[in-house]
C-alpha cells in the first residue's frame, strides 16, 4: 500500500504540473472566458459544445484541474492518515488542500467577476505553491515510507537564510511575470537585450512593466549562479545543496531563454509555455531545497 501511496504522489504531482501548464495555455490563448462568465457549468451545461477552440480549451482545463484537485484531497487524507506522526506531513497536507481550493475560488472569480491584473497575476502564484506544496508532500512520503533515506543538512545559517529569501524573492518575480501577462504587458519591450531601443524605458508604461519584469529576473539569475559556485566551493558534500542548485541554475537559464524567445517571436505559444514550464520547475526545486535547508533547525 505504501508503493501505492508513493504512486499517487507522484501521479498528482505531475498532474499539478499538467495544471500549471494547461492554465498557461488558457491565459496566453485569450480562452479565459471560454465558457463565458459561467461557473462551473459551462454556458449553463455539464458538456457544452467544444466546437469553439476556446471553449474547449476552458472545459479542459476545469476538467483537469478538478481531476487532479480530487487526487490531492485523496493524497493528504491517506498521507495524514498513514504518516500522522511524520513531522511536516500534516503542515503540507493542509497546505497542499487549501492552496488548489483557494487556485481554484481564484480562477472561479476571474470568470464570474472581473478581477483586476494585480488578483489575475496571483492565481499563477498560487498554482505553484499548490504545486510545490504537493512535491513536498511526495517527498516526505518517499522518506517516510522507508523508499529513500532522510536528508539530514549540515549547512550553516547562512544557506538557511540564503534558501528562504531566495524562495521569497522568486515568488516575487513570479509574481511580476504573471503581471505581465495580465496586463497584455509582454510586448512592451519588443526587443532584447535594450527595451525599444532604450536602455531604459518609460517606467509608467508597459514597456516600463516589462523592463522591471527583465530587472527583477536578471538578479534572480546572477542569485543563483552565485548560490550554485558557493555550493560548489563550500558544501561540496551536501549532495542535495550542490545538485540542487544546479538544477535551479539549468532552470532559470531556460526560462531566460524561453523568455528572450517569447518577445523575439512575438508571443509564440511554444516558448510562453517553456517559461512557465521552467519557472515551475524552479519554483519546485527551490521549495524542496528550502524544506531541506530548514530541517537545520529541528
Amino acid at each position: 500500500m505504501d508503493r501505492i501511496l508513493r504512486y499517487l504522489g507522484i501521479f498528482t504531482s505531475f498532474g499539478m504540473l499538467l495544471v500549471v501548464i494547461m492554465g498557461a495555455v488558457v491565459t496566453n490563448t485569450g480562452s479565459a472566458l471560454g465558457c463565458g462568465h459561467h461557473w462551473p457549468l459551462c454556458y449553463g451545461q455539464v458538456v457544452p459544445d467544444t466546437s469553439n477552440k476556446e471553449t474547449f480549451i476552458e472545459v479542459s482545463h476545469r476538467a483537469v484541474s478538478a481531476i487532479f484537485g480530487l487526487s490531492i484531497v485523496v493524497l493528504s487524507v491517506w498521507a495524514w492518515i498513514r504518516c500522522s506522526k511524520v513531522r511536516g506531513i500534516k503542515f503540507l497536507a493542509i497546505c497542499s488542500v487549501f492552496f488548489v481550493v483557494l487556485q481554484g475560488l481564484l480562477g472561479a472569480a476571474a470568470v464570474i467577476w472581473d478581477q483586476s491584473s494585480f488578483i489575475l497575476a496571483l492565481h499563477f502564484g498560487i498554482s505553484l505553491i499548490s504545486f510545490a506544496s504537493v512535491v513536498l508532500l511526495t517527498v516526505i512520503l518517499y522518506e517516510a515510507t522507508g523508499a529513500t533515506k532522510e536528508i539530514s543538512p549540515a549547512t550553516g545559517k547562512g544557506v538557511l537564510w540564503n534558501q528562504v529569501l531566495l524562495i521569497i524573492y522568486t515568488y516575487l518575480v513570479v509574481y511580476s511575470g504573471a503581471f505581465v501577462r495580465h496586463t497584455d504587458s509582454a510586448l512592451g519591450c519588443r526587443d532584447f537585450p535594450l527595451c525599444n531601443g532604450d536602455v531604459i524605458p518609460d517606467l509608467y508604461s508597459r514597456a516600463g512593466i516589462q523592463f522591471g519584469h527583465r530587472v527583477l529576473a536578471g538578479i534572480l539569475a546572477l542569485w543563483i549562479i552565485i548560490s550554485f559556485i558557493h555550493a560548489l566551493l563550500k558544501y561540496k558534500n551536501e549532495k542535495w545543496l550542490v545538485w540542487g542548485t544546479f538544477i535551479a541554475f539549468l532552470s532559470v537559464l531556460c526560462q531566460a531563454a524561453s523568455g528572450i524567445m517569447v518577445v523575439l517571436t512575438r508571443l509564440d505559444l511554444t516558448f510562453l509555455l517553456f517559461h512557465s514550464f521552467f519557472i515551475t520547475c524552479l519554483f519546485g526545486i527551490l521549495s524542496f531545497m528550502t524544506m531541506i535547508a530548514l530541517r537545520r533547525n529541528h
